[in-house]
């Protein structure tokens, strides 16, 4: 799986905008979430396919948090740009 990805340091209540190109399944996951979902195992996250941008996520709790921009598979990603704005 190809995958655009960025790493946050944020707190409670923070608002992340993610901007996307073109409808993509666009992820929010914890830190441990993270980890598991780059390892193929179970793991729990915020959003999902998402067909409009930008997109609003709130920020559950202080510590890492990740965004991803899944692109499809490796012989044939979709060409996603992909921008995340921080906001409090």
């Amino acid at each position: 799986m190809k995958y655009l990805h960025r790493i946050l340091k944020v707190k409670k209540g923070t608002h992340i905008k993610v901007h996307f190109s073109q409808p993509a399944k666009v992820l929010l996951l914890g830190d441990f979430h993270y980890r598991n979902y780059k390892e193929h195992k179970t793991y729990n996250y915020r959003g999902g396919d998402l067909q409009q941008s930008p997109h609003q996520f709130t920020i559950p709790s202080d510590g890492l948090w990740h965004i991803v921009v899944e692109r499809g598979g490796y012989f044939n990603p979709k060409n996603i740009v992909a921008a995340v704005e921080v906001t409090t």
